[in-house]
Order: structure tokens, then sequence, then C-alpha cells
């Protein structure tokens, strides 16, 4: 069987350990949760983990721990054509023909 070509890409992202408060039970827990992006310190983190772990039970009070990892991730390339959405470029590239140029 053949290889199917894969669209891959290689992004840093943010491990946390999240102490979150359970309001209903009044206890505390630990999240482990994956962010995008590398953060600058842990006010940062902790904002952005509350928007991902955050619901009306369960709130995220502090980061307990927190590493950055860098994964290679990929989906096969007719899915990536499938899903992906058109961007337009700012500015034309130069360097790149309309036309192939004969050679001469």
């Amino acid at each position: 069987m053949a290889r199917k070509p894969m669209v891959t890409r290689t992004i840093k992202v943010t491990q946390a350990c999240v102490l979150c408060l359970d309001i209903e039970q009044g206890e505390p827990c630990t999240k482990e949760v994956t962010l995008s992006r590398t953060y600058k310190n842990d006010e940062t983190l902790l904002k952005a983990a509350k928007a991902a772990v955050d619901t009306d039970t369960l709130k995220a009070v502090s980061i307990s721990k927190s590493w950055v990892e860098e994964k290679l991730l990929g989906m096969p390339e007719d899915f990536f054509i499938a899903h992906a959405t058109d961007i337009v470029r700012r500015k034309p590239d130069a360097e790149i023909p309309k036309q192939p140029r004969d050679p001469q």
C-alpha cells in the first residue's frame, strides 16, 4: 500500500497541571490541559487555562506545574484540502512567476 501524502506541522504546546475547585462538591481537583503556543508567565497561562477548563461547576484556581513540548502533527493531504480555508496573500510574491518561462 502506497503512503498517502501528508501535511505536517511542528508546533510548541504548553502542558499544564491546573488546580481547580469543584464548587458543587467543595473539593479541589487537578486537571491536565494542553494549550497551543507558549506563555510568558503563569498569569497568562492561567487565563488561557480558565478559558479551556472553567464551567458552571468547575473553576481553575492556579497552575501547579507547566512544561513546553514540541509536537509533530499531521493529516492526510486530501483531508486538509477539504477542510482548509483559503487565505488571501497581503502582497504578491515577486519570486513566483505567473507562467513558466521558456529556458534559453
